[in-house]
């Protein structure tokens, strides 16, 4: 959630910070005004020498009078030296204006800590929403005053890969992943399991492997049990990547962390916890049937159902192996115990979803789509 990433409204608003932003309009103006006077005021010390005769000495001389007078080589390489150092010293005087007059705007644009504070309350409450474009504008204008602070791009991040805007949160956070410190383990693990599911968004599933891989290597460098919905993903990965065994080994050892955790309750409830086991387990037993065991997968299914009421995953699952073993009657009694559940089975008719949403191996898909075509 969102709230992971922003710091507590209060607790922020109670600090004291100092920001300081560039203001580009004012810097472009700037620029135009330092060109255009150093042009003005800086003559050419490469001009003739009448040009530098007028330039010193507010005496008009004539040819007559310029034949009668001795100017030595000399003389005119001090003329030349004073003119150049008038331009210089014209130049850092109106680079030194400018500069102050971009400081001063900076300082007038900088947000204030209850302009802060009420951003983050905006971001945090159209997330919750989920007008996830009205929380990015938000989350936008607090990064543009603080653009090295990683949890606001953190959180427009999670607002783009809920937004289904993958390829802007995989810039948010690699960007995030730049600005943390190095020694924030936490921090980057958290960061690369974001990143990794934008990019199995844009279905970049090399980058996110490898951002799994950390996440998990960095949990275990800290003394952390990997986590159960992280294992899964890189299951998930692994199976994109045609890799069914170390798919069907996450999927077991995320069913596993997820029966271990002590941390999935809402009040007395463990239902987060026990759903999160009991589709683990389900992912492991359609690898199963990817890697050819179907009877190991089919008698894993029989006990799902039984543990997971329900699942319409399950059934469904569990429906199209018993078509293919030509146990038809229970085929169909599985399939409309799905169908008359609280999900229904509208989704499991529609095999793209099948494929490319829910992810189901690809003989599992087959095996579905043969049983809705034949019965």
């Amino acid at each position: 959630m969102i709230q992971t990433s922003l710091v507590t409204a209060q607790n922020y608003y109670n600090k004291k910070r100092v920001h300081f932003t560039t203001n580009n309009n004012t810097n472009k103006s700037s620029s135009a005004v330092i060109s255009s006077s150093f042009a003005s005021s800086t003559p050419n010390i490469d001009d003739d020498d009448d040009f530098i005769t007028s330039t010193c000495s507010t005496t008009k001389i004539t040819n007559k009078q310029s034949q009668t007078m001795t100017t030595t080589e000399e003389e005119r390489r001090k003329r030349r030296t004073i003119i150049a150092s008038i331009a210089v010293s014209n130049l850092l005087s109106l680079l030194g204006s400018s500069n102050q007059a971009s400081m001063a705007a900076a300082e007038q644009t900088k947000l204030t800590d209850a302009e802060i504070y009420d951003l983050q309350i905006e971001a945090s409450d159209s997330y919750n929403r989920k007008d996830f474009a009205k929380a990015k504008i938000a989350l936008t204008k607090l990064i543009e005053n603080e653009p090295n602070s990683a949890s606001w791009l953190e959180g427009r991040a999670q607002c783009n890969v809920d937004d289904k805007n993958f390829r802007e949160a995989i810039a948010d956070y690699t960007r995030c992943l730049e600005i943390i410190e190095d020694k924030d383990l936490g921090a980057e693990a958290r960061l690369r399991v974001g990143r990794a599911l934008a990019e199995e968004g844009v279905y970049e599933f090399e980058p996110a492997l490898k951002d799994y891989n950390r996440a998990i290597e960095l949990a275990t460098i800290a003394g952390f049990r990997p986590d159960p919905y992280v294992l899964n993903s890189r299951g998930n990965v692994r199976g994109s990547l045609n890799d069914w065994q170390g798919a069907k080994t996450d999927y077991e050892d995320s069913f596993e962390a997820f029966q271990g955790a002590k941390n999935f309750r809402n009040g007395s409830s463990t239902t987060q916890r026990l759903d999160g086991a009991i589709y683990a387990r389900s992912n492991a037993a359609l690898a199963t049937v990817e890697i050819g065991d179907i009877d190991s997968a089919t008698k894993e299914l029989e006990g799902l159902v039984r543990r997971a009421p329900n699942s319409s995953d399950v059934r469904a699952a569990l429906a199209a192996l018993y078509w293919k073993a030509g146990r038809r009657e229970d085929a169909e009694d599985l399939w409309n115990d799905a169908c008359g559940l609280y999900f229904g089975c509208a989704q499991y008719k529609d095999i793209d979803y099948v494929r490319r949403i829910r992810r189901w191996p690809p003989s599992m898909v087959s095996l579905l789509e043969n049983f809705l075509n034949l019965r």
